[in-house]
Formats: structure tokens, C-alpha cells, sequence
């Protein structure tokens, strides 16, 4: 009778252990975050792909599986196959994607197109003829991709002077290649963001024909991160610990920029001289990463009257800030 006893108790104390074992790894495992990013203007975003130590969250409620896309179209196919979680990107392709049925909600902002800013700008070489928009007749145009913030900003340029997109040819080049394409003659002009920009000014000889601000002479959300509904509600705590870190690398990034901008740089994240880079002029970025709906509005208006949208959408049913720290 007590040696049945004592193999019972022995059960139930190793039964008792293993579970005592397994509490404390009862803890949900971190979720996988696949990020798609790109090359320009996604600083705070890099800030925590480069070093994940400055989230307070990360390896803990969630870890980033960064894909960087050269292209904003490579991007949005990703993004409607699959296999990508959250996509940042520019926000008249999200738009352009939402009235073609890729639906997503813009959970955040990560920079604007705004005169309190650097705006996007278009350059010729500094021997072209080119002087305005109104020169770029029958000429080649290199742009980051069709129905792109990029596109809607040279159709906007391009009317002031009575032309449209149909009066130029159209070129579709990465921007870490954009400046290779200037230099070699392959375009005319080329769509210049931050850091690209101020590279070039460094290091050619170039004249600005005109900026985003020429033709579109309002505050627009440039960047933005993007997920899809279902993906948000089945993930949302792992969501809200990655926005609120991303949060905080907005505050660092914009209270200490040559710090965090050094960090890039050391990190490979950015391949640009600190000489040129480190004292940049930058993007309007809102500190509390959200999304300027009334803006978002007038961009859809402006597409629309572009021909890049047949019809209007919800704009407003898109933004979803409830992620966002409080």
C-alpha cells in the first residue's frame, strides 16, 4: 500500500513540477513582424530595424522581419500577396491601391510633404536646357513608379504649364539609382527625396526644375505604415508595443537627429557621407505619428482629378489611429 502511494506522490510531484516548470514560459512567444520598408524617408522606422534595442518591446511582444524593397510597386504587390505585415509607403499609392480594392488601414504617419519641411524636388543637369516644367516636353522623366505620390506630383507641375503626363516619357528607376540615371543621360529629369537629394547637390552639378510643393501647394502625408485590418485585430498588442517603440525612435530621431542619423550610418542602414547627411535638411514629421485624414482628403481629390482614380473612396474609413500610443 505505500509503495503505490509513494509512486503515486511521485507522479503527481513530477506531474506538479513540470507544470510549475511551464508557467513562467506560458507566456505568449513573441509575434513575427514582417516590415516591408524602402529607401527613403523612413527614418524613425529604420531607427528600429537598425538597432531593435531601442524598442522597449521588441524581442519581448514582438520581433521585425525587415524586407527592403527597392521599388514602391514590388512593395505593394508584397503587401497584396501576403507577405508582408505592414508595408511603409507612400500614401498616394495606398490611396490609389485602396480604390482599386487593396484595402488597408494607415495606422501611422511617418513623414509629410509640407512647407514646414524638405520637399520632394525634380533636378535636370546643370547644362540642360531645362529651366521650368514647362521645358519637359517629349522629355524622359524618372519617377520612383506609376500612380506614386512621385507621378501625381510631376502631373500636377506639368499642368500649371498646359501639359500633362502623356507629353513626357515616363521612367521608372529606383532612387538609389536615380542619380546614376541623371549622370548617364538615361532621363532628364529625376524625382529626388531625402537623403538622395541632398547626395546629389553635394555631388553634381544640377539645377531644381521644381518640388512637390509646385504643383500641389498643400500638406500631404508622404509616408505612412499600412496593415491590413485583419492582421491588426488578430495581432493588436504585438501592433501597439511596435507603434509605441516606434514612437520613441520618432522622439529620439527628431530630439537628437545627428545621434540617431550617425546610428544609421554605422549600421549600413544608410550609405550616404556624414558630411552630407548628418546636417540634412528633413521632411515634416509629426511626433505623435498620426495620420492627417483632412490631407489624406484633398490628395484623393487631387487623383481623381488627375484620372489616377476612377472613382472616390472612404478616405476617412482608412486611417486607424486606435493603435497609436495614447
Amino acid at each position: 500500500m505505500r509503495s503505490i502511494d509513494r509512486r503515486s506522490f511521485v507522479r503527481g510531484t513530477v506531474a506538479a513540477s513540470t507544470l510549475i516548470g511551464l508557467s513562467p514560459i506560458a507566456r505568449a512567444a513573441p509575434v513575427t513582424l514582417r516590415v516591408g520598408y524602402g529607401g527613403a524617408a523612413e527614418e524613425p522606422l529604420w531607427l528600429l530595424i537598425a538597432k531593435p534595442e531601442l524598442g522597449k518591446n521588441s524581442g519581448t511582444v514582438y520581433t521585425i522581419d525587415a524586407i527592403k524593397f527597392q521599388g514602391s510597386d514590388k512593395r505593394a504587390q508584397a503587401f497584396e500577396a501576403n507577405a508582408i505585415d505592414l508595408a511603409a509607403g507612400g500614401a498616394n499609392g495606398v490611396i490609389f491601391a485602396a480604390a482599386e480594392g487593396v484595402l488597408a488601414k494607415i495606422i501611422a504617419s511617418i513623414c509629410r510633404e509640407s512647407s514646414r519641411g524638405f520637399s520632394t524636388a525634380y533636378y535636370a543637369n546643370a547644362q540642360s536646357t531645362i529651366k521650368s516644367p514647362a521645358d519637359l516636353k517629349g522629355k524622359i522623366v524618372g519617377i520612383n513608379g506609376f500612380s506614386t505620390s512621385g507621378h501625381l506630383w510631376l502631373w500636377a507641375a506639368l499642368g500649371k504649364h498646359g501639359l500633362s503626363d502623356a507629353d513626357v516619357t515616363i521612367a521608372p528607376i529606383p532612387f538609389p539609382a536615380m542619380q546614376e540615371a541623371l549622370a548617364a543621360g538615361k532621363i532628364d529629369v529625376g524625382e529626388f527625396p531625402q537623403p538622395f537629394a541632398a547626395l546629389l547637390e553635394k555631388e553634381a552639378a544640377v539645377r531644381k526644375i521644381f518640388d512637390a510643393k509646385y504643383g500641389m501647394p498643400f500638406e500631404e502625408e508622404l509616408d505612412v505604415l499600412i496593415a491590413k485590418d485583419g492582421f491588426l485585430k488578430k495581432n493588436s498588442a504585438a501592433v501597439r508595443a511596435f507603434l509605441e517603440d516606434l514612437s520613441d525612435a520618432m522622439r529620439f530621431y527628431l530630439e537628437r537627429p545627428r545621434e540617431a542619423r550617425q546610428l544609421l550610418i554605422d549600421s549600413k542602414m544608410v550609405r550616404v557621407s556624414p558630411a552630407v547627411y548628418l546636417d540634412m535638411k528633413d521632411y515634416y514629421r509629426d511626433p505623435s505619428l498620426r495620420p492627417d485624414a483632412d490631407a489624406l482628403v484633398k490628395m484623393q481629390e487631387f487623383q481623381v482629378k488627375a484620372g489616377f482614380q476612377k472613382k472616390s473612396i472612404d478616405i476617412r474609413s482608412l486611417v486607424d489611429a486606435t493603435y497609436l500610443p495614447r
